[in-house]
């Protein structure tokens, strides 16, 4: 492999790391703000599932998706990895076939330590801190550039 190429391949590695850190925090965030409505909703109306279709509806009303700046699709991909991973459990209901979500102890445990609301903001906080970095480098040119052109001028 020749210098060219691997800068291809160092500038394509750290694309690819920016992109799954925003995606990373988005999907972590979407977690937490589940496990959040899951609960609230549960425990208000003192009921112990609840029709999948509120979970949508209140994506779409919180404009997380848009925040985010992610698809609609991976809503239901989220969905079904939160039932792989055993946080929410998802249930039809026969007499109206209807899916039903219920929480899981693990989705429980998860929502009491809160897990997932701490690694999104963690993953958020390195997103941020890396642009105040790009600006702060960028600053710092701009400085060293001003200082010598400043330098030239006076001379």
């Amino acid at each position: 492999m020749n210098n060219m190429e691997q800068r291809t391949v160092n500038l394509e590695l750290k694309t690819s790391r920016r992109k799954v850190l925003r995606k990373n925090a988005s999907k972590y965030l979407f977690f937490a703000w589940t496990l959040d409505r899951l609960v609230q909703y549960l425990m208000y109306n003192k009921v112990e599932r609840i029709n999948i279709g509120y979970i949508d509806k209140s994506i779409y009303k919180s404009g997380l998706l848009k925040q985010c700046k992610e698809s609609e699709e991976n809503v239901n991909y989220w969905i079904q990895e939160m039932i792989f991973i055993g946080l929410i459990k998802l249930e039809t209901n026969p007499v109206n076939n209807q899916e039903l979500v219920s929480l899981t102890s693990k989705g429980a445990d998860a929502y009491k330590s809160q897990t997932y609301h701490i690694i999104a903001a963690n993953l958020l906080e390195a997103s941020e801190s890396r642009r105040m970095a790009r600006w702060a480098v960028i600053i710092a040119l701009v400085s060293v550039a001003t200082s010598i052109l400043l330098a030239f001028i006076i001379r």
